[in-house]
């Protein structure tokens, strides 16, 4: 029972105690009673005018006070049953919530925005009017801002554990790490070559990271953690420009886009050697990214001021397109993906970011980062619900980003009557933030 409930039950016990003891004294009016018209023998005019008189005076105010009191009594109950209503639509919303699908991918893909529900029918002579908003997902940290600026071709991988490994770019050789523990950057055995854009990083396993030089270059190669080394590779099929991107989908492959053209390439980590493969719908542009999402499939981000979103099937070679982001995508766009259901993405030349739910090959924007980025801005994650942006575009700034689950404020109107919750859904969990009545 909320708090109001019980200072009105209060309200009603004490009306109900009053209108008694009201009762009780107007017994006084009651045949015999001292206020009683029957003869009295023996008494004198004056006294029973007196005895009117005094009747009167005290017959008013009690009548007054029994009407006030089952007014407020009336009122009391009618407020009561406003807000059970009230309350039962907040109950029917976080219902719908969990067991409407449908009901919950509109609130999910209009975050922000109120979307109306309709309450089935009246309770207490009251139909609520109820709607839910779905809350930006996710939290920003401000971390420790890299050593020196990041620009086109910066980029980050993440090989496990507390490191996350980061290419300045921006036609310079730094190179270093990030202690997630210590919050602290520290550097490491410079490229061989100055990098700048279609430059790329990834962790193809074990020990070794691989990077694009760009700058049109075809120069690749490898880097040996526990050295802190780095060696050429077998040269790529061709010079890599802007958009050139790589990815690790485990094992022994690589893939790659060349950027600046349709050109998608294959690296055989053992036998350090390229194939071409299917060629992408597109050329591919600044803001284009690759992520691979575990067995066939890996998704991209076709860059060059586009929506287009893509997969691309490594059993069948093929490419099909998924639903187009919400907004064209450019410089310091990315993808990441760990784990789960879902793909996040930076839309670039913006502080929009995103979350791509792969069962419905749908969109929804999360909390927008703390600042535009721009060319080498990145996007990693390195646990299902926290990852690391570098922002780019020839800044030190380097953010944190925890998933937060799923959030959503219900509000339900009935007579006088309005509640507010806040309703959080954490899994196969779920629980009430706050309850507020008005």
């Amino acid at each position: 029972m909320t708090k109001l409930q019980v200072e009105m039950c209060r309200s009603l016990q004490t009306g109900k105690v009053l209108f008694r003891s009201c009762l009780a004294a107007l017994k006084i009016c009651q045949p015999g009673s001292l206020l009683s018209f029957k003869a009295e023998g023996g008494k004198s005019l004056p006294a029973t005018l007196i005895t009117l008189a005094v009747g009167s005076l005290l017959l008013t105010p009690f009548l007054s006070f029994v009407s006030s009191r089952s007014l407020g009594a009336r009122s009391a109950e009618s407020v009561i049953a406003a807000q059970y209503a009230a309350d039962a639509g907040i109950e029917f919303g976080i219902w719908s919530l969990l067991n409407t699908s449908a009901f919950r991918s509109q609130v999910d893909n209009n975050l922000g925005a109120p979307q109306p529900l309709s309450f089935p029918g009246g309770i207490n002579g009251y139909t609520p009017t109820l709607s839910v908003t779905g809350l930006p997902i996710g939290t920003w940290t401000v971390r420790q801002s890299t050593p020196v600026t990041v620009g086109r071709g910066g980029a980050m991988a993440y090989a496990g554990g507390d490191r996350i490994y980061a290419i300045e770019g921006n036609n310079t050789r730094n190179f270093g790490y990030y202690s997630i523990t210590a919050d602290r950057w520290f550097g490491l055995a410079n490229t061989p070559q100055n990098v700048r854009q279609g430059g790329a990083l990834v962790y193809g396993g074990g020990n070794y990271l691989y990077a694009f030089q760009g700058r049109n270059t075809d120069s690749f190669w490898r880097y040996n953690i526990s050295t802190n080394s780095w060696n050429s590779m077998e040269d790529a099929p061709g010079r890599v420009r802007q958009g050139g991107d790589l990815v690790w989908t485990g094992g022994n492959t690589i893939f790659a886009f060349r950027g600046n053209s349709d050109e998608f390439w294959r690296y055989n980590i053992s036998a350090d050697s390229w194939s071409s493969r299917a060629d992408a719908p597109g050329s591919v542009g600044f803001g284009s990214d690759l992520a691979y999402t575990g067995g066939n499939n890996i998704y991209a981000f076709r860059g060059s001021n586009r929506e287009d979103f893509w997969r691309y099937n490594i059993y069948s070679n093929s490419w099909s397109s998924r639903e187009d982001a919400p907004a064209r995508v450019s410089n310091g766009g990315g993808l990441a993906y760990h784990s789960g259901g879902y793909i996040y993405a930076l839309r670039g030349n913006s502080n929009t970011f995103w979350r791509y739910t792969i069962a419905t090959d749908s969109w929804s924007t999360l909390t927008n980062a703390p600042a535009n980025l721009g060319q080498g801005g990145d996007l990693i994650f390195t646990q299902a619900t926290i990852g690391f942006t570098l922002r780019g575009g020839n800044r030190t700034d380097f953010w944190e980003f925890e998933v937060t689950p799923p959030r959503y404020d219900i509000h339900a109107d009935a007579g006088s009557a309005a509640t507010d919750i806040r309703f959080e859904i954490d899994g196969i969990n779920s629980s009430v933030l706050f309850w507020d009545i008005e």
